[in-house]
């Protein structure tokens, strides 16, 4: 599969080996040196995408442009070479890359080595690949891009005491959520692209409270994620609204309606709203369940 998306085209590295060579950005999560039975030193450099993790090796330090910097998006392009008893590739060319740091450009380059819920962040793939509507298609790319949110969004938990409170427990709970909305058969494509956006961003401001270390961050003492999801989306938003406003206003209603019971706050007012709020209980609920048994 080759990705054609916000700019980028490059192949899966799960597909890597169906062609010759790979070529493009990707995710660095391992960079160490090593030395053969001869005593000649290569480097072992380790890349991730959503849907895999790929070793490359380096004989020739002068493919390697500047310093690698662990965890970090970097340009590279590697060929399989089938001397030994087995094809590997090897690096033909690695530098940091050249766009803005951490600023990854498709949801397929999150670092599946990162995630430990490797099967929540495919099927979070999966979601993201059936929305119809454009704009909501470059939404929800432009919220969980931002350098300080994709990598934190599929390693934060979901709570600390609560539901879901492991390494991914985030991801995997927005997605239960929003796989609730694709299931549904009697909404039309529309109004299941919103609901489905709507689902995998609702808890999005817990990447600004919580840690990947299953703590607090310093800002969660003092500030509810719920207040920090607009602040998280706003720049998205404002783009979103240009090109379609109803949408934009919708999201910002259903992320701020009040839940059943809470005295201040509009009313959940639409059928998304209101089945955000049920589904988001019903997957704290039914985790919490099966946490017991």
């Amino acid at each position: 599969m080759i990705l054609r998306s916000l700019n980028i085209e490059q192949p899966l590295l799960a597909d890597a080996y169906n062609d010759s060579r790979i070529k493009g950005t990707y995710y660095l999560v391992g960079f160490v040196a090593r030395f053969d039975k001869s005593n000649t030193p290569f480097w072992e450099i380790t890349l991730s995408d959503a849907s895999a993790s790929l070793t490359v090796y380096c004989r020739d330090q002068a493919c390697i442009f500047g310093n690698l910097l662990p965890q970090s998006l970097v340009d590279i392009e590697a060929r399989i070479d089938d001397l030994g008893s087995q094809p590997y590739f090897r690096c033909k060319f690695i530098q940091l890359s050249s766009i803005a740091a951490g600023q990854f450009r498709h949801i397929s380059q999150l670092p599946i080595a990162l995630c430990r819920v490797p099967h929540a962040l495919s099927a979070m793939r999966e979601l993201a690949s059936n929305i119809i509507e454009p704009c909501l298609a470059d939404f929800l790319s432009h919220v969980l891009l931002q350098s300080n949110i994709g990598v934190r969004f599929i390693q934060c938990p979901a709570s600390l005491n609560h539901h879901h409170s492991y390494g991914g427990g985030l991801l995997e709970h927005s997605v239960e959520v929003a796989e609730r909305f694709a299931n549904e058969t009697a909404r039309d494509q529309q109004d299941k692209d919103l609901a489905v956006v709507a689902a995998l961003l609702h808890d999005v401001g817990k990447t600004l409270t919580l840690t990947p270390d299953l703590t607090r961050a310093d800002l969660g003492y003092s500030v509810d994620h719920d207040h920090l999801t607009l602040e998280i989306c706003a720049p998205a938003l404002k783009i979103l609204s240009a090109k379609h406003q109803g949408f934009a206003n919708h999201l910002r209603h259903v992320w701020t309606c009040a839940t059943p019971g809470a005295r201040y706050g509009f009313k959940a007012k639409t059928a998304i709203a209101r089945e955000l709020q049920h589904y988001d209980r019903q997957s704290a609920a039914r985790h919490n369940v099966n946490a017991m048994n």
